[in-house]
């Protein structure tokens, strides 16, 4: 029932030039940034709130109107969509896709190897950070096992302290290769199989005004 009269206000218009972006702390970091600079050059006024959030709580905040346009991520199979939770009345779209590296430590005896297959980390203790990265699940799902073990769980939302916590040995993690450029005492290491991508995507309702629409339209598609 929220979710139909969150579009229904959609349909009755929102105030001119504001507009709330969701976004997962990743996705955020990758296109928010260019987006909003180029949709501000076609609406000089643009007023935007930017809230980050995991993938899940941003789904839920388009669907109840709180959100106007939402950009999520996850690890999936090259070319599938995400698997998002009650989006059957939202609109989504692709941004990106781009490979996905194995993180870890710049002393582990993985950290030399040219790639790796994540079938051969079953016995590895992991991170579990789902408001950043893939929660374990559906890694787990992914390899085919239930043998992918959580060392730690990282509930936050900042990217450098979930890196600092790899560098320190606490686990391994598995994230967009650009994220792990340049990031101390972490080496990324490019998964071979399964294969798999770092995919991003747009979520807003069926009748977005015009400040989502020229927000969506600035994403690269």
């Amino acid at each position: 029932m929220e979710a139909a009269r969150a579009d229904i206000r959609r349909a009755a218009g929102e105030p001119p030039g504001k507009v709330v972006l969701g976004g997962c702390p990743l996705a955020l970091a990758g296109w928010a940034a260019r987006a909003l600079a180029e949709a501000r050059r076609s609406l000089p006024g643009l007023e935007v709130s930017v809230r980050a959030a995991a993938r899940d709580a941003v789904v839920d905040g388009v669907a109840l109107g709180e959100i106007d346009l939402g950009l999520v991520d996850g690890i999936v199979a090259p070319s599938d969509p995400l698997r998002l939770h009650d989006a059957d009345f939202l609109t989504t779209a692709p941004v990106a896709e781009e490979p996905v590296a194995l993180a870890l430590p710049d002393e582990h005896p993985l950290a030399t190897r040219s790639s790796v297959r994540l079938r051969d980390l079953a016995d590895a203790s992991w991170l579990d950070a789902p408001g950043i990265a893939a929660p374990l699940g559906e890694l787990r799902a992914a390899v085919g096992t239930d043998h992918l073990r959580s060392a730690l769980r990282y509930e936050g939302g900042d990217t450098r302290t979930l890196l600092s916590l790899v560098a320190e040995g606490h686990g391994l993690l598995l994230l967009p290769a650009s994220a792990l450029a340049g990031a101390p005492g972490v080496r990324a290491v490019p998964l071979s199989a399964p294969r798999l991508v770092h995919r991003t995507e747009l979520v807003h309702g069926r009748a977005p005004g015009a400040a989502v629409s020229a927000l969506a339209a600035a994403l690269p598609r």
